[in-house]
């Protein structure tokens, strides 16, 4: 029976990876430093847009913005309805169409939708948009509303230009259950070797001590993003580099075999996989904040589902401890959701107003207020929830690293994506799944060439 499950799995996620990859041929780029190929069918030119939002203008016509999100919790949701409300309040004849879609069927229909010349107006930012489609809002007023190191980290993988403007900043993370924990004699475990010991205790007590899901495989996916961003980017922010350069490979690197193996050996091993098929994400979040879990592995925007179901439950931050070495690890911490405008939007004028008023004081406050999340907007405090003493804990000690997934190229996260769970299931051995990770680094790494 396991066996059925393991394979059906996997089959759906090669199924998936294949239909990404033939939705379009334009991969973006993600590595700092590293500039975007040129695209072909994107001529339209950012004073072409702004002069057909003049004429629509003068001829007082209403104006509708097609907006494409990722964001597809309840609370952003809640949020964007609100801010979008105010806006078009204050901007009569001006409607916002929010379309809102997981970020794999994002992914999907941006490249489906870039290959015929159909582009929406605003996007949530995602590295997979090459920035031929997204218009440079270098020099715009309202960026001086945003907090400068967020802009410039969102904005990392471009040589030069500012293509998406964040809205906040995420973290990927250990969430633990306080009371669980408790229930059991548990401390709070500060190494590796005591987490695993908790993770037997709990399961000889009856508990499940990780929530995750597997068929849902972006649960164990954010995992594998906060395992890899300690082990090996926040001991060496150059290793990208030093891996164009020949300096490393995947094969012979004990960072990311260490990343892949505390995967399988500690988040697949302690969810109990068999019950993990038949969970969704936010099967997960509501099984963690109810007690039936003691830890759960993802980021900052399941605080928000979590708090959904429980709103009290007493619950904790911090960083995966991945040695032996007391409070040794790094958390991961980024801009997160940042928002595009895409280039050939005859109404970017008006998009841009939006912006505008995504970066006012009102709108980041009830962006912060209903996502739980640290603001991006200078002006913006918000005591968004217990969680962020934890957060700013690793913030004012210097134990956090900004590189994750947003440093990769495409081409190499597609096939990362699609691969990723074999080793964790024991579908295949570390050098099969290192030696293609190789393969498609260096294919990643000469398509910018």
């Amino acid at each position: 029976m396991m066996k059925k499950k393991v394979v059906s799995v996997i089959l759906a996620v090669a199924m998936t990876a294949s239909l990404l990859a033939g939705c379009g041929t334009n991969n973006g780029n993600s590595a700092a430093g590293e500039e975007s190929t040129e695209t072909e069918g994107t001529e339209s030119t950012e004073e072409t847009a702004e002069e057909s939002t003049e004429e629509t203008a003068a001829s007082g016509e209403d104006v509708t913005l097609e907006f494409l999100s990722c964001k597809i919790e309840d609370a952003p949701k809640a949020a964007f309805d609100e801010i979008i409300a105010n806006f078009e309040a204050a901007n009569p004849g001006v409607k916002i169409e929010v379309q809102s879609m997981n970020s794999d069927n994002l992914k999907t229909t941006l490249r489906s939708r870039a290959a015929s010349g159909d582009m929406p107006d605003i996007v949530t930012w995602m590295k997979e948009i090459d920035k031929d489609y997204l218009l440079d809002l270098s020099g715009e007023d309202f960026l001086s509303n945003i907090n400068a190191d967020t802009l410039a980290g969102a904005n990392k993988i471009y040589d030069e230009g500012t293509y998406a403007m964040p809205l906040d900043n995420g973290w990927i993370g250990l969430f633990y259950n306080k009371d669980v924990l408790a229930a059991n004699d548990i401390e709070v475990p500060t190494t590796y070797s005591e987490l695993v010991a908790a993770c037997d205790k709990l399961q000889a007590n009856g508990i499940t001590p990780f929530a995750s899901s597997l068929s849902d495989l972006s649960v164990p996916y954010i995992a594998l993003i906060g395992l890899f961003a300690e082990n090996v980017y926040a001991n060496n922010p150059d290793w990208s580099a030093e891996r164009d350069a020949g300096e490393h490979t995947f094969v012979d690197d004990e960072g990311w075999k260490k990343s892949f193996d505390q995967l399988k050996d500690v988040v697949y091993k302690y969810c109990d996989p068999d019950n993990a098929y038949n969970l969704s994400y936010d099967d997960c979040a509501a099984n963690f904040a109810n007690g039936e879990n003691a830890f759960y592995f993802e980021g900052s925007w399941a605080l928000s589902s979590v708090r959904g179901v429980k709103s009290d439950a007493n619950i904790g931050i911090m960083a995966f401890p991945v040695n032996d070495t007391p409070n040794d690890s790094a958390l991961l911490c980024f801009p997160d959701t940042s928002l595009s405008i895409c280039k050939d939007s005859e109404n970017a004028d008006v998009a841009k107003k939006f912006l505008a008023y995504m970066a006012s004081e009102e709108a980041g406050t009830i962006w912060a207020e209903k996502c739980a999340v640290s603001s991006a907007i200078n002006g913006v405090n918000v005591d968004y929830d217990p969680v962020a003493a934890d957060i700013n804990s690793y913030i004012s000690a210097g134990k956090i690293t900004p590189l994750g997934d947003r440093v990769l190229r495409t081409t190499f996260t597609d096939k990362l994506w699609e691969i990723f769970s074999y080793y964790m299931l024991g579908e295949n051995d570390w050098n099969t799944l290192a030696s293609t990770l190789d393969e498609y680094w260096d294919k990643a790494y000469a398509e910018q060439q």
